[in-house]
């Protein structure tokens, strides 16, 4: 992957997303901008809306960011 930063390892268990995030607001008809963590600052904030999930379940069954990033 050119560019980009890869969360986690790669396998049917490990997590495909990480989250969830606020939405700081709307730019344009199909791009949000998130509240991202520190740890995530080298990741630029804004996103289409076609890479986003909306959260549905349980907030307190969400992994932790921390060990998922490898930079």
């Amino acid at each position: 992957m050119k560019g980009g930063i890869r969360f986690g390892k790669k396998g049917k268990l490990s997590p495909r997303f990480v989250g969830p995030y606020q939405i700081l607001r709307r730019v344009g008809k199909v791009v949000y901008e998130l509240e991202l963590p520190n740890e995530l600052a080298s990741v630029h904030p804004v996103f289409h809306v076609s890479v986003l999930k909306k959260c549905v379940g349980d907030p307190t069954s969400i992994v932790p960011l921390e060990g998922l990033c490898n930079t």
